[in-house]
């Protein structure tokens, strides 16, 4: 009778995507366990309870010191791979720059592993207290994202759309100047399928036309005042004349006693000449 056979199950296949905090220990549980299988020593190394050998004279180490330097290093080169393929692309950036397994291990573990409660509160209060109080829609919205998925992260934490939604609405009603928009939209353009990216679009949208506007008629009116030719300094301001014709300017203002009072020449009488016939 011919013996039945099974495909070894993958890597991926034992040990779920690492997409942060909320996933953490299952993950780095799934992978003990699949590591454990093939060598006893792989999580050892990620965990550091095998540690990176050292020659006690790096300028001539022993056989025996090149010998576990070379496992280590194999090792290694083995693992960062698997660490790689095993995490979210949005989070692979705490593992690029990893020269070993042991580097990139350690930065996820600092990055996700379960927080204290005065963390996870920290959390929650940079999301609340993350509002619209500056006049660049995009760096505003950059930064909310950012705070949510922190927040997302804790795993008591669960946050439905529709809360997120009205609380993006909440922290951008905070400057008073976009609520000409918060009414516009609430009005006319929210529905069952409106998400939260449309109305992130839709709001950066909005606030750059605004701030677009604004910073035309500022310009306008600056152009208006700056091609005043003179400063005056009875009128403290640009104007069309100089300090020294100002009518304000003292020295154009004379005494009443020195102001000529002669009268007014009376208009000449007019005659008209004619000639007369010749006698």
């Amino acid at each position: 009778m011919a013996s039945m056979g099974f495909a070894e199950p993958t890597l991926l296949e034992l040990v779920p995507t690492l997409v942060g905090e909320s996933n953490f220990s299952t993950w780095t549980t799934s992978l003990k366990w699949t590591l454990d299988s093939r060598d006893l020593r792989y999580y050892e190394l990620l965990t550091g309870a095998w540690g990176e050998p050292r020659a006690v004279d790096p300028t001539q180490p022993t056989p025996i010191e090149v010998e576990a330097c070379t496992q280590w290093n194999t090792a290694s080169r083995y693992l960062l791979p698997l660490l790689n393929a095993t995490v979210h692309q949005t989070i692979k950036f705490y593992i690029l720059d990893a020269n070993n397994a042991r580097t990139a291990y350690a930065n996820l573990h600092r990055a996700f592993a379960a927080r204290s409660y005065e963390a996870g509160f920290s959390n929650f209060l940079r999301f609340m207290n993350t509002t619209y109080t500056s006049n660049r829609p995009q760096a505003f919205v950059n930064e909310w994202r950012m705070a949510l998925g922190e927040l997302q992260e804790c795993n008591s934490t669960k946050l439905t759309p529709l809360l997120i939604f009205y609380h993006f609405l909440n922290a951008v009603s905070v400057n008073t100047a976009v609520h000409p928009w918060l009414d516009s939209f609430l009005n006319s353009k929210v529905s069952t399928d409106t998400t939260i990216e449309a109305t992130f679009a839709d709001f950066v949208v909005s606030e750059d036309r605004r701030l677009n506007t604004l910073n035309q008629a500022h310009n306008f009116s600056l152009a208006k005042v700056n091609h005043l030719p003179f400063f005056c300094q009875f009128h403290n301001r640009q104007a069309g004349h100089s300090s020294e014709n100002c009518f304000r300017n003292p020295a154009k203002q004379l005494p009443l006693d020195q102001v000529d009072m002669a009268p007014v020449a009376a208009p000449a009488k007019r005659t008209v000449t004619e000639d007369l016939p010749a006698q």
